[in-house]
């Protein structure tokens, strides 16, 4: 059966397919106002091609991961239609993730740099309007799919079809817990801070430009280009204490010093529109001392001293001692990637952001890792690890891999409905497809309105 490549997100994880990609860049199809470019087919390809390897037929592989594109520029098409809103801080944090996705694939930032050509500022500039369009397909996909359900007998029905000599092999995985002991700001790093946002609001009330003065200091590196602005937003978008002192300013107002927990603030209103506000700020976050990073670093020793001399349980003393949000969960670590609590030896130390790294094969279950430094949404922590479950490579199986065969089967129904969906929206859009492209085979009637 012919597939469709439904291409899920930008494609910013190989990094050496950019700086492949270099073709005459034209238009080869457009779904309502929105176009693909020949750069976007020819970069999709060569990251499919990487993956897999050899290719045998080129331009049917092309036509597929094609029809994937003009699936998503439907979506788009759609989301525009229903004027769904996007704030700069959900682009801002889908950025982040993706900048530190191919930061810790790269090996750092330097080496990023050097394989793209562009400083990280510059990466995040090239990507903003692409990263908002995904975040619009993805509204648009959640919408079509989220009455989408599978049952447990849909699941065992598709894993008992699978011929057994096709049963893909699941490499070695781990699931870990944690104890976090998160370092302290001083009080007086933090009156620091405050005192220069202070100076920097007063410089804003005898008449400096707020817009100059968030390029020059703030730490919010997407906006301070930008003067500080952030973009229109409606309420729910930002974390409950920006939000409250946002919505209560003026147009033209400068609120005082505030504290979020990305650090400390000013903001000015900009403008409202109905129910969004546009606003700039200015951020500073407080700096962890080094004497502090290692007192939480001694705090570890005790913890685990204690767990050795069976004084207490890891178990235990994740309740009493971790101060990360884990510990509500039993400790687990949950791979941002999958969702799971599962791991794969592949960059299990960039994707646990571990700053120390770790040689995990040398560990067997049970065994207690650290205290190891590693990185937060707000700085650097150390932490102590458990291997709670060390599952050997093996034949994908229902007892091991239930939710791996279970996620399958709902993609499959997902992108059944979004199939479903497709084939009703294309009589009613525009759509042109170049002629180059015109000899696809084609599993929608993609043509019919060219």
């Amino acid at each position: 059966m012919k597939k469709i490549i439904l291409i899920s997100l930008i494609c910013l994880t190989n990094i050496s397919v950019f700086s492949q990609t270099n073709v005459l860049d034209k238009v080869i199809a457009v779904v309502g106002k929105n176009m693909i470019k020949h750069s976007e087919l020819e970069t999709s390809f060569l990251q499919q091609k990487q993956r897999y390897g050899i290719v045998d037929d080129a331009y049917a592989e092309k036509c597929d991961i094609l029809e994937g594109l003009l699936i998503n520029k439907l979506m788009l098409h759609q989301a525009q239609i229903d004027s769904v809103n996007v704030t700069q801080e959900q682009v801002n944090r889908e950025m982040d993730n993706r900048i530190n996705y191919m930061i810790r694939q790269a090996g750092s930032r330097e080496v990023l740099e050097k394989q793209m050509n562009k400083s990280v500022n510059e990466i995040k500039e090239y990507y903003q309007e692409l990263i908002k369009e995904n975040i619009l397909i993805n509204e648009i996909s959640g919408k079509l799919t989220v009455d989408v359900k599978v049952t447990p007998n849909e699941v065992t029905n598709y894993y008992n079809n699978i011929p057994v000599d096709s049963l893909p092999i699941v490499q070695q995985e781990y699931e870990f817990s944690q104890i976090v002991i998160l370092p302290k700001i001083s009080e007086e790093e933090k009156q620091l801070i405050k005192e220069r946002l202070n100076g920097y609001r007063e410089r804003i009330l005898k008449g400096d430009k707020f817009s100059t003065i968030a390029t020059l200091y703030s730490e919010d590196p997407a906006s301070a280009k930008k003067g500080g602005e952030i973009g229109f937003f409606s309420r729910g978008s930002m974390v409950g204490e920006f939000e409250s002192v946002a919505f209560s300013l003026r147009e033209g107002e400068v609120s005082p010093v505030f504290e979020t927990k990305y650090g400390f603030h000013i903001i000015q209103m900009i403008e409202r529109r109905g129910d969004l506000i546009n606003c700039r700020h200015i951020l500073l976050q407080p700096k962890v001392s080094n004497i502090e990073l290692y007192r939480t670093k001694v705090t570890l020793d005790s913890i685990n001293n204690l767990i050795k001399e069976n004084k207490i349980s890891f178990e235990d003393a994740i309740k009493q001692y971790s101060e990360d949000a884990s510990r509500l969960t039993g400790g687990a670590i949950i791979n941002p990637y999958s969702a799971s609590a599962r791991f794969s030896k592949e960059n299990i130390n960039e994707i646990m952001e571990n700053l120390d790294k770790i040689d995990f094969e040398k560990y067997n279950q049970g065994d207690i890792i650290g205290p190891n430094l590693f990185k937060t949404e707000l700085g650097s922590a150390y932490r102590l690890i458990k291997v709670t479950t060390k599952i050997p490579q093996h034949k994908i199986n229902l007892k091991d891999d239930y939710d791996k065969i279970y996620n399958s089967v709902l993609e499959s129904a997902k992108t059944k409905a979004i199939l479903d969906w497709a084939n009703r929206r294309i009589p009613k859009t525009y759509i042109r497809i170049d002629d180059e492209y015109k000899g696809c085979e084609f599993k929608m009637n993609w043509i019919k309105n060219n």
